[in-house]
Formats: structure tokens, C-alpha cells, sequence
């Protein structure tokens, strides 16, 4: 699990790195530069956090959003899963009620807000919403499984990968709320990578009935790397083998199943956020 946890670091060190560059410099063009010369392979990260900064800047300021819909619709666009977990971080930070501030995005993308909300308050409010699992009142109802998905994310980081106390905060959560923090798992463990396959298939084991829940995390991380073109080798091999897993193959015969597999995860999300 070294490699993990090296990984994990690395991912905390670029977002907070990319946190100070920011405040030092108020040049969009300054910041992208320095974006770009984030590692390749979590890249991403550094542009959630430019997200996170700019829509908190935003946010303080006249609550539009107009820089930040310019950076996510431009300059950030290949790395949009994370940019919009961004804005998550920074409705959660702020406190901020969610549906007026997200009234000007796609719809589609509100489920990806939603769980950087989660990842923030599992990450910073621990005691609030792990240990005492309370619900936050900025949310809509609706929101509630994408957000438990950033909760179960969260875990994920700040438990150190351990995969035993990953379960045995899962299963202190009421089982309504078990299946959206194992596909929170599945992103985390997936993107992160670093796990070898005996670890990917005892996490399998103890995600139970939510198993499906863990390969659909794991395939919108493939997803989103693909969507930057950053995919990992561990990151695709951790996907298809929760996938043939669930479906009960040893291989995939078939590429075109897979791959829609993978699409479609998404697009269900998408569509299965609806307002109050």
C-alpha cells in the first residue's frame, strides 16, 4: 500500500500547491501556466483546486459565477469531473445554499457538484458528517447520493487507504446510505491506482451488495481520465475487474460493452439528479 499512500500525498501536495500559487497571483493566464506544469498524471487535481479558488473568489464577491463558467468552459474543459467537484469544495467551504449558486450550470453536472460538497465535509467536518453522519442544510434532498458519494471519496484519503476501517466506517452508516459511499470507494480507489489486484478483490468482498456500486465508481474514474486523457494502467485494470466481476466473466469479450458500460454510468447520474 506504499504506492498508495505515495499517490495520495502527491494528490494533496498538488491541490494545496495549486491553492498557494493562486493566492499569489490574480492572472488567469499566470495560474493556467502553472496548471499545466502539474504532473501529468494528476493534473486534474490541480485543476479542481484552481476550481475551488476561483469559484470561492467568485462566490465572495457577487455570487455569478462569471470567471469560473469561463475557466470551466474554456481553459479546464478536459478536466470538467473535477472542476466541477471544485465548485463543490467551494459551496461547502462557503456554507452557501446549493441551488442558487448552481442555477447557472448544466443540470447534468449537478451530481458532480454535489459529491465535492460531500469530499469537503468528509475531509474538514469529519465529526459532523462522519462520525455523527449529520445531513448538511445547504443541500436539497436530491443531492444526497451524490453527496454521500464525496463522503465515501473522502474516506478513501483520509483514513490512508486502510480498507479495513474504509469498511468499518461504511458499515456505521445506516444501510440506506452504504451503496453511495462504496461508488465514492470506487472513484478514490480507482483514480488514485496504486492497488494491487488483491486489494481491488477483497474490497470487492467487503462492498457486499453494494459491489456494483463500487465498479460504477471505478468506471467514472476511468471515465474522467479518459475525458483528460490521463488514464492509468491500474485505473483501467481496477475497472475491469470489478466489471467481470459483477457481470460474472473472466475477460471482456467485448470492448464496445465495456465501454458503453462506462458511458452510460455516467449519463444515468446525469439524469437522476432532479430539483425539488
Amino acid at each position: 500500500m506504499n504506492e498508495v499512500l505515495q499517490r495520495i500525498e502527491k494528490i494533496k501536495s498538488i491541490f494545496l500547491d495549486t491553492q498557494l500559487f493562486y493566492a499569489q497571483h490574480d492572472n488567469i493566464e499566470t495560474v493556467l501556466h502553472h496548471l499545466e506544469n502539474a504532473d501529468p498524471v494528476f493534473r486534474s487535481i490541480a485543476y479542481e483546486s484552481a476550481s475551488m479558488a476561483i469559484a470561492i473568489k467568485d462566490l465572495e464577491n457577487n455570487q455569478q459565477l462569471d470567471n469560473w463558467l469561463l475557466y470551466a468552459n474554456g481553459p479546464a474543459l478536459a478536466h470538467k469531473a473535477q472542476v466541477y467537484v471544485g465548485l463543490g469544495w467551494a459551496i461547502a467551504k462557503l456554507g452557501l445554499p446549493f441551488l442558487p449558486v448552481v442555477q447557472k450550470i448544466e443540470q447534468g453536472l449537478y451530481y458532480r457538484v454535489a459529491d465535492g460538497c460531500g469530499y469537503y465535509d468528509g475531509t474538514f467536518r469529519q465529526r459532523q458528517s462522519v462520525i455523527n453522519q449529520q445531513l448538511p442544510v445547504y443541500l436539497p434532498v436530491t443531492a444526497i447520493t451524490s453527496y454521500d458519494e464525496g463522503i465515501g471519496r473522502s474516506l478513501w484519503y483520509t483514513n490512508n487507504a486502510d480498507i479495513d476501517i474504509v469498511r468499518s466506517k461504511i458499515n456505521s452508516f445506516p444501510p440506506s446510505r452504504q451503496s453511495d459511499l462504496w461508488r465514492g470507494i470506487g472513484i478514490a480507489v480507482a483514480y488514485v491506482g496504486g492497488c494491487d489486484e488483491s486489494i481491488v478483490k477483497t474490497l470487492f468482498e467487503y462492498a457486499s451488495v453494494n459491489a456494483n456500486q463500487l465498479a460504477r465508481g471505478a468506471a467514472l474514474a476511468v471515465r474522467s481520465r479518459m475525458q483528460a486523457n490521463a488514464l492509468l494502467a491500474d485505473t483501467d485494470q481496477c475497472s475491469r475487474l470489478w466489471f467481470a466481476l459483477i457481470t460474472g466473466t473472466v475477460s471482456i469479450e467485448n470492448e464496445k460493452v465495456y465501454l458503453a458500460w462506462i458511458k452510460k454510468i455516467e449519463e444515468d447520474l446525469s439524469n437522476s439528479f432532479e430539483l425539488e
